[in-house]
């Protein structure tokens, strides 16, 4: 595992995402119900809704891109702000990519997103410790049709929350 993506700096998260299922909805993507285990299903639940509860928003990016682009910022620096009046509180960002390029090329894009939406967060004064970063390439998607309009949903550094 690269620095950065340890099971320690995912402390209170599930620890093992292949139980992490994502659908379309809200703005935030939701667990799907066909997620393995109520009781994972239950932890997914409680992290997107906290996600959703702050007004936490996920960053999109452009095709084939990990830079932060005007409304990426605006999207963090919202988040930041929150994060720094809840320091007990830890944000996960997962990079994801859509379905175009290899399966090891987007894992490597989809790491690059969310490492700088954490490298940002902390230029912004956000401590390290709360923000963890994991790549699911083009795996995982949001929209599952075949159009650029689906494909811009699908290049994201999705956001998680656990409130301490």
């Amino acid at each position: 595992m690269s620095q950065g993506s340890s099971r320690s700096d995912l402390s209170g998260f599930l620890q093992d995402p292949t139980d992490e299922y994502l659908a379309r909805g809200g703005g935030i993507a939701s667990p799907s119900p066909t997620a393995a285990g109520s009781r994972h299903h239950a932890e997914l639940t409680r992290e997107e809704r906290a996600a959703i509860e702050a007004g936490l928003k996920d960053v999109f990016f452009g095709y084939d891109q990990w830079t932060l682009s005007d409304t990426g910022r605006e999207a963090l620096n919202h988040n930041a702000e929150w994060l720094k009046e809840h320091p007990g509180a830890v944000l996960k960002v997962e990079g994801h990519c859509d379905e175009r390029g290899t399966a090891d090329y987007n894992m490597v894009l989809g790491e690059k997103r969310s490492k700088s939406a954490r490298t940002y967060l902390a230029e912004l004064g956000v401590s390290p410790k709360q923000v963890g970063v994991v790549s699911y390439g083009k795996e995982r998607p949001f929209c599952m049709e075949h159009d650029e309009s689906c494909y811009q949903l699908n290049r994201r550094g999705h956001v998680l929350l656990k409130k301490k």
